[in-house]
């Protein structure tokens, strides 16, 4: 679907609505500065006599602003007007209001957006809405106060609907209705009902993802507002932060091979799998799977639903399971959502718009459904705020502190805590505590129910989970968040999605099927070892597709979807797909379709995980070739006959670092051949190698570093820096190899690694790792890792572009000795030729004069 204009309208939209919301604050004292004019109960405002209606509203608003602050409050009812009105103009377009009239818009056969001229305003004393004061309608009608008639049937028909969806609308005739905005009439450009009517075609309306994209656009600004500030995540940010709306392709991909693979494995004849375009069909039948007698026994959770674009697909997936069992129309909504399908979320407003859309997906299916009194079971995970007082002493449950402290923390934590049995034990018991204890009032009890609640809803185990879990690097968690994640996911603490991935397998049955979209970091990197080793040995991986860098619209990530098996299934090959050479995202779609059609394409692999095993580390490197794999079976680790180093770190580069032409000539050394001679020639200027661009053989050393009497300036500035270190080592490293001949390779590259001769002379730095060996040996190893082997075995070792020492010392090198000869002479020819080259450029040390002069 076309998502532009809904791209631009609803950032602004926002702006618009908590302006009006502020406006009306303001007009009823209830800003900051109006609520130390104006008490709660107070009965004249700015000169205005209040109602006894609007004193009563007032008072109730007072109290949640004093709660929760008024910034957030006036985001929370602007987004909550948002959602409403949302919801409203979806519904009449889809001919889903009860009252069967459109309340925003009239059709407009001639054009393809419709016009703002509510239909509800034709014959408004006609209406057929629950709630509706006829003589008040009367009254304005007479009075020509179209405003204010507006404003009443609008309400009129949110609190009709809130009796449907109450978890949606609420009921408005309350507090809220104080600050429903004003001029909702207007036609000009500051109108937000206008503007949603007239600025969005009618046909955006006519898909149900429409919402949930609007969801991700109303957070965009504020989205890149908190990563721009790299500021810290609160409960307040981490929501909105870190949603991010699923491509459809993606959402159908997890969907269909984990639901329709446990369809297909108890159906094998199901007509289902010609409606299953992503389906990846398991390379051989096996028992190992979850038995069912039918759709009504198979339970699935998104646990990080945002605004449930996948659970709206697994209820059509799942819709679709009933009617080939032949259930009856009517009943299949009613079905899904009470048995089937099961969300979780941090954040309310997202909530509410997986709620909604649900229930527009059983309002297409049941048009009574409105009447059958069901919910989605979307569960938003708020703080369950418990204070000491409200605990049973000596209970074991008050011997929880980390459980506890957690619940307080769950608007961050959210679907990631996971309470065991005993902790669902230990509240039980406190429950059974606080009701026969005289101490302890309704209130605690109240508490500590809903906190029981929720750990069941955390605790549960489903037959499939499937999410798009948040992205947030661990740089930007909040104090709470980062102690939290590193105690309870050391393995894959660095980012939350990779966190999701360890999650899953307690949310998941043994043998159920998880799908997931994450980042691909999880693939490769070494801090993620111990995960792909459990993945490999006790888990299977079914099928996953790796995208792009630029597989997601409008973003730069490394991204990768997959479908895990809660259980070890040996030999089992999982059919993967690489889409790493289509690097847009309008080709990922496409492409992933071709090679899922035609395994033979080029890009679709069939990988047993064990083979994993024979790569150091543990790679996710499917795409590998046999050979290149028994590569490093046969072969020997690089750093069996090399030593790969790192280098040190000035800790304040502007200081210590110049190019060697920004330093006086008498004060620079390129001679030494170790640190003792370095202290011996009181020099203060030495080279040093520091990385650099792709370059081959030869050159990248054009700068120069303050390592005057053996860098005794830049480790007392370390020391001074780092207070807790006793010594400065852990940051200037390997010191004995400084001045010795060596490889260097730049350790980050923006495309392959290239490996450079560093003459004797030279320190290096953490961003020009360096290979050392005897000379001779040093040729070969240089030959080695300029080749196209490394490069291969490095492309899927380290795809990420960041070439650690560990990874180096890993690659397999096979010794020749009878080419040895050979290689080393033309590695010769090579430096020479890479040098005579880089002497050409100004840079170099040994430039003389340009070769066309």
């Amino acid at each position: 679907m076309d998502t532009k204009e809904l791209e631009k309208f609803c950032p602004w939209a926002r702006i618009r609505l908590i302006d009006e919301v502020r406006q009306r604050c303001y007009a009823y004292g209830l800003d900051d500065a109006g609520r130390e004019e104006f008490d709660r109960d107070a009965t004249i405002v700015k000169g205005t006599v209040l109602s006894a209606l609007e004193r009563s509203q007032r008072s109730e608003l007072y109290r949640r602003i004093e709660h929760g602050g008024y910034a957030h409050f006036c985001e929370e009812m602007a987004y909550t007007w948002f959602n409403r009105f949302a919801a409203i103009r979806y519904m009449e377009v889809r001919g889903y209001l009860p009252c069967g009239v459109r309340m925003l818009s009239s059709y407009c056969e001639t054009s393809e957006y419709d016009r703002f001229s509510p239909d509800c305003l034709r014959m408004p004393t006609e209406l057929d809405l629950p709630g509706l004061e006829r003589d008040r309608v009367f009254d304005l009608v007479a009075a020509a106060d179209d405003e204010a008639l507006f404003r009443l049937i609008l309400v009129a028909q949110m609190n009709e609907l809130a009796e449907c969806l109450p978890d949606i609308f609420g009921r408005v005739g309350t507090a809220d209705a104080l600050l429903l905005p004003t001029r909702l009439l207007d036609h000009g450009e500051e109108g937000v009902l206008c503007a949603l009517v007239e600025r969005v075609k009618r046909s955006t309306w006519e898909n149900v993802e429409s919402l949930g994209w609007m969801y991700q656009f109303y957070n965009s600004e504020v989205k890149d507002a908190f990563f721009k500030s790299k500021a810290k995540e609160t409960p307040d940010t981490i929501g909105p932060a870190t949603q991010l709306f699923t491509p459809n392709w993606i959402v159908r991909y997890m969907v269909q091979n984990s639901l329709g693979r446990l369809w297909m494995l108890n159906n094998p004849k199901s007509p289902l799998r010609d409606e299953m375009e992503y389906y990846i069909e398991p390379d051989a039948e096996h028992e190992d799977f979850i038995k069912i007698e039918g759709p009504e026994d198979i339970s699935l959770c998104d646990p990080a639903c945002g605004s449930g674009h996948i659970l709206v697909y697994a209820f059509e997936l799942l819709a679709k399971m009933y009617l080939e069992r032949e259930y009856r129309m009517r009943d299949i909504p009613r079905l899904i959502l009470s048995k089937n399908l099961h969300g979780m979320e941090i954040d309310p407003r997202a909530a509410q718009i997986a709620g909604l859309a649900l229930a527009m997906c059983a309002r297409e299916m049941d048009r009574r459904f409105f009447c059958r009194g069901v919910q989605a079971d979307v569960a938003v995970l708020g703080p369950v705020m418990l204070e000491e007082d409200d605990i049973p002493h000596g209970t074991a449950f008050a011997k929880k502190k980390d459980l506890i402290d957690a619940l307080t923390h769950l608007g961050e934590v959210g679907s990631l805590l996971a309470p065991s049995e005993g902790d669902l034990a230990a509240l039980r018991e406190a429950i059974e505590l606080t009701g026969t204890d005289g101490l302890f009032d309704g209130s605690s009890k109240n508490k500590l129910e809903c906190a029981l609640k929720t750990c069941e809803i955390l605790a549960r185990r489903h037959d499939c989970v499937v999410a798009n879990p948040p992205y947030m690097g661990s740089s930007s968690f909040g104090p709470f968040m980062s102690k939290w994640v590193k105690k309870n996911y050391p393995d894959v603490k660095s980012d939350l999605c990779t966190c999701f991935i360890e999650r899953i397998f307690s949310l998941t049955e043994t043998a159920g099927l998880a799908g997931l979209a994450t980042s691909n970091s999880w693939m490769f990197l070494s801090s993620f070892e111990n995960l792909r080793q459990q993945l490999v040995d006790v888990k299977t991986i079914d099928s996953l597709v790796q995208l792009s860098v630029h597989g997601f619209h409008g973003i730069a990530a490394q991204v990768c979807t997959f479908v895990i098996r809660n259980k070890h299934v040996a030999g089992y090959r999982g059919g993967y797909v690489r889409l790493n050479d289509f690097d847009h995202w309008s080709l990922q779609e496409g492409k992933a379709l071709e090679a899922i059609r035609n395994p033979d394409c080029g890009w679709f692999y069939r990988r047993d995980a064990e083979t994993f095993k024979q790569i150091p580390g543990t790679p996710i490197a499917y795409w590998a070739s046999d050979h290149l794999i028994q590569s490093f079976v046969a072969g020997k680790r690089l750093d069996s006959i090399a030593t790969p180093r790192q280098g040190l770190a000035t800790s304040d580069n502007n200081r210590f670092l110049r190019k060697w032409w920004e330093v006086e000539p008498e004060h620079t050394d390129r001679s030494c051949s170790d640190r003792d001679s370095a202290k011996k020639s009181g020099r203060r200027w030495f080279p040093i190698i520091r990385g650099g661009f792709y370059r081959k053989w030869w050159g990248e050393y054009d700068e120069v570093v303050n390592w005057y009497d053996d860098g005794h300036e830049m480790k007392k500035a370390i020391l001074a820096k780092y207070t807790y270190l006793s010594k400065p080592d852990f940051v200037i490293k390997n010191q004995n190899d400084y001045f010795k001949p060596a490889v260097s390779w730049s350790k980050i590259s923006s495309s392959l690694a290239s490996f450079r001769f560093a003459p004797q002379g030279m320190l290096f730095e953490v961003a020009g790792a360096c290979l050392f060996a005897e000379p001779d040996e040093l040729r070969y190893i240089q030959a080695f890792c300029n080749c196209s082997i490394a490069e291969i075995d490095l492309a899927f070792m380290s795809p990420t572009l960041n070439f650690e020492v560990g990874q180096i010392g890993q690659l397999p090198i096979i010794h020749d000795e009878c080419a040895e000869p050979t290689v080393c002479t033309l590695v010769e020819a090579a430096r020479t030729i890479s040098k005579l080259d880089y002497d050409s450029l100004e840079t170099s040390w040994d430039f003389k004069r340009h070769p066309l002069v």
